[in-house]
């Protein structure tokens, strides 16, 4: 049996990493390192655009409306085993290592199977700008909390959550993958297997800019201007106010915004250039199935949308996928996959044999050549743009993508458009013949057709969708 070591960048979207983004793009030698050592993903395609559901899908193999964990459930009831369910039956010590509230026990059922949770908090105590900032605006804190239907009973009622919840903003991601190398290690002299699952929080917003903080060293006067615009700035983004009428941004607050997490990407390649080179040493990736992958992408105004949120668009679903296994070789793959193949290839883990019929398979994914992704919409804010209120399902090939919803469906050629401004609505059958065109399966057409129809039937509209 190989161990499993599963690295989640939360927040982290493969443009990001990509020559041509906005204000260049953020240093990343370990992760470039990473792209030339293991088998990279440049088409990898979230199942949602956000944590639950897209772990939800990781864990299972489901895409969201198989799964049901969404915005409009916060819960996983299904009973599909996860992940971690089959591993720890197998013999595998599981553990979830976090500061994300999202694995903290009180949503329920994400966290099946894991046998240990971890949480990992920032050991940094004393008065910082951030704890000033949350207990000025507290009491509007816990009334966000109690009335955005975001969080369980159990964690709007507790007191110590709200603390807890505050505090995981400040960084502490190099903590917890120093808790992974330990339970790497200790395992390892006990020759027991591990699934060890991380989700590191420190490239989420707010974006820290710094090792300790949420805010650059005060001690530079250069700053100055940014924290004091910050206090500003993140309560225009809480309570998912982006989606409302009449949200503006000011292009400078953007250019913070995404400045901000250019640096919290590099800081966070120097963590993982550091947890691997230890692990590397130590000689625990021989044996080893590692993955670092991110859950989701993030908006910084592109289509009207910040954080992640209301979107099936290229800038929330694609993400950076890196597998290295010991009995396949380096290799850069273009074919696009969906993360919740992600699944079939941690299961594979329990055997010893090669990874036939996973997404390491160029066969499997022929295939599977067609991504799905769903988003089903957050129903608790007020005065939401009725663009913004609306479940929707896209699938892409190749370059070809459609989105479908009650209203109809559009299609976009990401070859020419990558950046999707230029939908055009059409019929179904043009997805269609363009996947035709490509040499995609009618199997793989029929199969993703289907459950287009089926979602968009569920709401109430039949598409016609004809393979």
């Amino acid at each position: 049996m190989l161990n499993v070591v599963l690295l989640v960048v939360d927040s982290l979207r493969a443009c990001a990493l990509e020559a041509d983004g906005e204000l260049g793009r953020p240093r990343t030698p370990f992760l470039d390192r990473l792209g030339r050592e293991s088998v990279s993903f440049s088409r990898a395609y979230a199942t949602e655009c956000w944590t639950l559901p897209t772990h939800g899908s990781i864990f299972t193999g489901l895409l969201p409306s198989e799964h049901g964990a969404h915005f409009q459930t916060m819960q996983y009831a299904n009973a599909a085993p996860t992940i971690a369910e089959l591993l720890a039956d197998a013999g595998y010590h599981t553990e979830v290592i976090t500061r994300n509230s999202i694995f903290d026990g009180g949503i329920p059922g994400i966290t099946r199977g894991f046998r240990r949770a971890t949480t990992v908090l920032s050991s940094r105590s004393g008065v910082n700008p951030l704890s000033v900032m949350l207990a000025l605006s507290k009491p509007r804190f816990r009334r966000q909390i109690m009335s955005s239907g975001f969080f369980s009973a159990a964690q709007r009622a507790n007191r110590e959550f709200v603390t807890r919840f505050a505090r995981a903003t400040v960084p502490a991601d190099r903590d917890a993958l120093a808790v992974v190398l330990q339970r790497m290690e200790v395992f390892r002299r006990e020759r027991r297997p591990y699934f060890l699952f991380c989700n590191l929080y420190d490239v989420h917003a707010p974006y820290p800019p710094a090792e300790h903080s949420i805010f650059r060293p005060l001690r530079r006067l250069a700053s100055w201007p940014e924290t004091l615009r910050m206090p500003v700035v993140l309560p225009k983004l809480g309570g998912h106010r982006y989606l409302q009428r009449g949200f503006r941004l000011s292009p400078a607050s953007r250019r913070l915004l995404l400045g901000r997490y250019h640096r919290a990407i590099e800081l966070m390649d120097a963590k993982l250039a550091d947890f691997y080179a230890a692990a590397d040493a130590s000689g625990h990736l021989r044996d080893t199935l590692f993955v670092v992958m991110s859950d989701h992408g993030e908006a910084f105004g592109e289509h009207g949308l910040y954080l992640h949120d209301a979107s099936v668009y290229d800038v929330h679903l694609r993400v950076p996928l890196f597998v290295q296994h010991p009995r396949v070789h380096p290799e850069r793959v273009a074919d696009v996959v969906s993360t919740r193949d992600v699944f079939g290839l941690l299961r594979s883990a329990a055997s010893m044999a090669p990874p036939i019929g996973t997404l390491l398979d160029p066969d499997y994914r022929a295939a599977h050549p067609i991504a799905i992704a769903e988003h089903f919409y957050y129903p608790h804010v007020p005065n939401v743009r009725p663009d913004f209120a609306r479940d929707l399902v896209t699938a892409i090939a190749g370059d070809h993508k459609i989105v479908a919803q009650r209203s109809g469906a559009t299609l976009y050629d990401l070859a020419r458009d990558r950046h999707e401004v230029r939908g055009e609505p059409g019929p179904a059958e043009h997805f269609a013949a363009r996947c035709r065109a490509d040499g995609v399966s009618g199997e793989a057409i029929s199969g993703a057709f289907t459950h287009l129809t089926r979602f968009v039937a569920a709401r109430g509209t039949c598409l016609g969708l004809a393979a």
